[in-house]
C-alpha cells in the first residue's frame, strides 16, 4: 500500500509550487516520472493548453486539473458510472455535427470547384465521424449480448438404424445378392467366318433403290416450252 513519505517540490518554473506524493522508498525524480507517465496527467496538460491557465479570473492549477480527471476517472473504472463516457461520445457527435454544418456552409460560398470539392469532402467525413459515434454510444448504452446455442437431438421414443444389408439367418436378402452379383463384361471380338455370315444382314448397307417417277408434275421442260432467243 502506497504511503504518504513527503511532498516533492519542484524546481522554480511556470508552477513552482507544484508538488507530488511520494511513496514509500521512492526519490524525487521516480515521484515526478510516475506522475509524467500517467494518462489522467497528460490529458490535463492537453486540456490547460486548450482552456488557458485561467478561467473566470481564477487560475488553473495543472494538479487541480489532474485532480478533477483522476476523480471523474475513478468513477468509471472502480464504480462502472458511465455517465462520463456517454456525455462525452454525445459531445463528440455534436461537435462532429457543428463541424459538418461549418464546412458545408463554406463549400457553398466557394467559387471554385476544387474548393467546393475540398469543404464538401471534410464536411462528410465529420458526418461520418458523427454517425461512427452516435453508433459506439447506441452500443454503449444496449452492449450486445453473445448468444451461444448448442445442438440439440431430441427424439421421441426408439430409434433403430441399418447401414447394412438386412440379415436373415445366415444368408442375405434377395435384393442385397442381386446388388453384389457381378455382371460379365463382354469383349471385342474379331468376325470370323462364321459370325460374318450370321451378322451379313445387319453390316449390310442395303442395295440401290430403283428410281419412281414420284411427281410428273416437276419433269423436265420439253422443248416447246423452251424460251426462245
Amino acid at each position: 500500500m502506497a504511503t504518504r513519505k513527503k511532498p516533492a517540490s519542484a524546481t522554480p518554473g511556470k508552477q513552482a509550487n507544484m508538488t507530488v506524493e511520494q511513496q514509500e522508498s521512492e526519490s524525487k525524480g521516480k515521484a515526478f516520472a510516475r506522475l509524467a507517465g500517467s494518462p489522467t496527467f497528460r490529458a490535463s496538460i492537453t486540456e490547460r493548453q486548450i482552456v488557458g491557465t485561467t478561467m473566470g479570473g481564477a487560475e488553473l492549477h495543472l494538479l487541480d486539473v489532474n485532480s478533477a480527471l483522476t476523480e471523474r476517472f475513478l468513477k468509471v473504472t472502480e464504480d462502472g458510472d458511465m455517465a462520463t463516457p456517454e456525455a462525452m461520445l454525445l459531445a463528440q457527435a455534436h461537435t462532429c455535427e457543428a463541424i459538418f454544418h461549418e464546412f458545408a456552409r463554406r463549400s457553398l460560398r466557394s467559387d471554385t470547384m476544387p474548393r467546393l470539392e475540398a469543404y464538401m469532402r471534410m464536411a462528410l467525413k465529420a458526418q461520418q465521424q458523427s454517425a461512427s459515434t452516435l453508433r459506439v454510444l447506441g452500443e454503449l448504452k444496449n452492449p450486445r449480448v453473445a448468444t451461444f446455442v448448442k445442438q440439440a437431438n431430441i427424439t421421441s421414443g426408439n430409434q433403430q438404424v441399418n447401414n447394412g444389408p438386412v440379415m436373415q439367418g445366415n444368408a442375405t436378402s434377395t435384393h442385397a445378392h442381386a446388388r453384389t452379383e457381378e455382371k460379365p463384361v463382354a469383349t471385342n471380338e474379331l468376325l470370323t467366318d462364321d459370325r460374318e455370315a450370321q451378322h451379313a444382314a445387319t453390316l449390310d448397307t442395303g442395295t440401290t433403290g430403283r428410281t419412281v417417277r414420284e411427281n410428273p408434275a416437276l419433269a423436265a421442260v420439253g422443248e416447246v416450252h423452251r424460251a426462245t432467243e
